[in-house]
């Protein structure tokens, strides 16, 4: 009985252990904004295939800043290749300083 006890007690301070290192995390966006149809749209997937490649890269480092761990994301959007569209979709990223 003794021993379920400290199992289950060694069980919970895992648990919770885990939880805590979870929320530790800080996720990065990177905005990525390209012609993904149209004429163009070869040069905005090979674009956005290398910047996956580089967030998986820094991703495998487990890269730690200020104590947290750092997890990049993309947040890909289309273009088309056109300014007019590529204005509101900058503008409706995320972004902070």
């Amino acid at each position: 009985m003794q021993m379920n006890l400290k199992l289950t007690v060694a069980a919970a301070i895992a648990a919770v252990a885990g939880l805590a290192s979870a929320q530790d995390v800080q996720v990065v966006k990177i905005g990525h904004v390209a012609p993904m149809s149209g004429g163009q749209a070869h040069y905005g997937r090979d674009n956005e295939n290398g910047v996956r490649m580089a967030i998986e890269d820094l991703n495998a480092q487990n890269i730690v800043i200020g104590g947290k761990k750092m997890r990049f994301e993309i947040q890909a959007e289309d273009d088309a290749a056109d300014p007019k569209q590529a204005a509101p979709v900058t503008c409706g990223m995320p972004q902070s300083l």
